[in-house]
Parts: C-alpha cells; structure tokens; sequence
C-alpha cells in the first residue's frame, strides 16, 4: 500500500487560449471547473490551453487528458441549442494528441454578441481539486500567455 506522505506535487502551466480580457471563474457560469478561469475573447481562434489528448467533444466544451491523469475542460460561451451549430467550428476529434498552441476552434463571436448570448471561454481543471491555485496575470491577456499554475497531488 502506498502512502500518501510520498506523493508529489507536479506543477501544472495552463496557457490563455485566446485574447481577451480575463474574468474571475466565480463569474462564470456553471460550470464543471475546479481550478481555472475565464476569458471574454476578442477574437474566435481559440487554442489549447495545454497539450494532452481530446477525450471528449461536445457542441461546446473539449475535455483534454494531461500528465498526471489530469483533465481539462475548454469551454466555449453558454450558447442556446440552435446557435452552438452556427458559431462553432471544432478542429479536433476525440483521440488527438494536441500541443498547448494549436487551435482547436473557430467561433463566430460577432454572432454569438448579436444573439445576446455569452462568448466567455471557461478553462481549467475537472473532477480533481489543485493544491495550490495561482492566476499570474489579468486584465488584457493574449493567447500563448501562461496564465495559470496549478499544483496536483499525483
């Protein structure tokens, strides 16, 4: 049986995937989120916020599998049924070994404000909580920028 006093605590880098003004998670709507943020996006290209394999892809979330048995959840506005097929364009499948750059969608922001619907992307760690928590920018934040360092027990 192995003991708990020899775990380690993996530092884990998660990078902003997109540009945009960064919002506090507890602003988010719900979501499945333990440890992440928030980013109101300027633009629709949106990246992998870090590298792993796609497990999952719903019409607007992509679950990301990362070192340490560690998942992610990318999650794109709180879009109503009819517009999520209009104003996402997935570039990955399930089973994609992705890096933290590539791009992994397109949305239309412009339709998704003019059907007075929230663009907000919600990023970061699910079913698991982190040890430590740190966001090491806000405000404006560009895509690529590492904006949040999480510690987990593994």
């Amino acid at each position: 049986m192995m003991m708990k006093l020899f775990q380690r605590k993996h530092t884990v880098n998660l990078a902003a995937p997109v540009n945009g003004m960064y919002v506090d998670l507890r602003k988010a709507t719900e979501t499945a989120v333990t440890a992440g943020f928030a980013i109101e996006p300027m633009e629709g290209e949106i990246h992998a916020p870090i590298a792993g394999q796609v497990t999952k892809v719903t019409a607007q979330t992509i679950t990301i599998a990362a070192d340490f048995g560690c998942e992610y959840l990318l999650q794109l506005g709180d879009l109503t049924a009819n517009l999520e097929d209009q104003v996402v364009n997935w570039q990955v499948s399930v089973g994609d070994a992705i890096s933290a750059d590539v791009i992994v969608a397109s949305v239309d922001i412009d339709a998704i404000h003019a059907a007075n619907q929230s663009a907000l992307i919600t990023c970061g760690l699910i079913e698991r909580s982190a040890t430590d928590f740190e966001v090491s920018k806000t405000g404006l934040i560009s895509q690529g920028d590492q904006l949040a360092t999480l510690k987990i027990k593994a």
